[in-house]
């Protein structure tokens, strides 16, 4: 395997690890300042939001500088803040903080998408960006519930500091990797507007924001479903966590061997349809621990295998304008993750967490449906009328 491929996929590993860390330690934050586990989930929406608007502004003014400097700038940003974040005095600095660790955010995981043109040919791209993405999946099983069991020891704030190190260490490894003057084509208005214009792609594009909404509207609020429903806390969540992310990591690597062999498009039906089962058969739960477990495992093979295959979809409907358009899918995912947080946090509140998961499901049925009507446009888009970068 390419290392240059390996060192991006750990930066993304460190991105997903610190985008999530923030699920499994809800309830020791807001523990720890007072408040309500809903307020507190506000956490993952004003990162999410930040994200989603950041990520198509730093395709744009981000177009002109070297991908070496850009992907090892983000993450040291990354590191900078979630040292910070250790040491927030107050809910509303914490909240600060995460906003601005949004912007490492929204560079690297969009433009490390886009900058894998420059580095494999067109016959591999669609299992390089599997690859790559696989680091968000591995985050799951790993640096998730690695991160919940840190916090339910020696506190979340330790949790935020090994994330704030770990970036350091890799920010250095990317800038070592990369070789010097790799530069995507500029992006101007011409650009966005061809993207913007093309219904397939804003079709799929739409389909992510969805997915991600109704993936998020139960995952945000997951440690406290856990507690109240299950009596699930502590070390055994982040084992619950470990076997949702193993799960996700089996189907993304599934996903990433298949790609250049079945169309994206079918693999983004099979994953939503996955994630939709899980969530219909929810309260089979019930029946004890074992039924939760599987539940629990059969939700994560769809959930981050979706947005892999949504990436390499998107680059093999247009290639040129990869750079456009995959930094507009990752911010429909924060988008995404901003709407589920609030229409969980509205559902947690009028009907409780047992509720939560029929949200998820009637999203995720909306998101395939939308996939799907993408699937069938695309089949008749005139070629000629493929989004080109200015």
């Amino acid at each position: 395997m390419d290392p240059r491929l390996v060192t991006l996929c750990v930066g993304n590993f460190i991105i997903g690890t610190g985008a999530m860390i923030v699920t499994g330690m809800l309830n020791d934050i807001a523990a720890d300042f007072g408040l309500g586990v809903a307020s507190a989930g506000q956490l993952i929406s004003v990162f999410a939001l930040a994200t989603c608007v950041g990520a198509p502004l730093f395709a744009t003014l981000g177009s002109r500088i070297d991908r070496r400097l850009l992907l090892a700038g983000s993450l040291l940003i990354y590191a900078v803040m979630h040292l910070a974040a250790a040491l927030a005095p107050s809910f509303a600095t914490l909240m600060a903080i995460r906003f601005l660790t949004a912007i490492g955010a929204a560079i690297y995981t969009p433009q490390t998408a886009a900058t894998l043109p420059l580095l494999v040919n067109a016959q591999t791209r669609g299992r390089a960006i599997s690859f790559v993405f696989l680091g968000w999946s591995i985050a799951s099983v790993v640096g998730m519930p690695l991160g919940t069991w840190i916090a339910s020891t020696l506190g979340w704030r330790f949790s935020m500091a090994v994330v704030g190190v770990l970036a350091l260490v890799v920010s250095a490894a990317v800038w070592r990797a990369l070789p010097r003057g790799l530069y995507v084509p500029a992006v101007g208005r011409e650009a966005w507007g061809a993207v913007l214009r093309h219904r397939p792609i804003m079709l799929v594009v739409a389909a992510t924001m969805i997915q991600s909404a109704g993936m998020f509207t139960m995952f945000t609020y997951i440690a406290p479903l856990m507690r109240d429903v299950h009596g699930i806390t502590g070390a055994a969540l982040s084992l619950m966590f470990l076997a949702y992310g193993a799960c996700g990591v089996l189907g993304n690597a599934v996903a990433a061997s298949r790609m250049d062999r079945i169309t994206p498009s079918r693999i983004v039906q099979f994953t939503l349809l996955t994630s939709i089962t899980a969530m219909v058969l929810w309260p089979l739960a019930g029946l004890g621990s074992v039924a939760l477990v599987l539940l629990f495992m059969l939700w994560g093979i769809g959930g981050f295998a979706t947005n892999s295959a949504q990436q390499a979809r998107l680059v093999m409907i247009a290639p040129d304008s990869a750079s456009v358009s995959i930094s507009l899918n990752s911010s429909s995912i924060y988008l995404g993750q901003a709407l589920g947080a609030m229409a969980g946090a509205a559902i947690y509140t009028v009907a409780g967490t047992g509720s939560l998961h029929w949200g998820a499901a009637a999203l995720t049925l909306v998101a395939l449906a939308v996939s799907q009507w993408a699937r069938a446009l695309g089949r008749q888009w005139p070629r000629r009328q493929a989004p080109q970068q200015a």
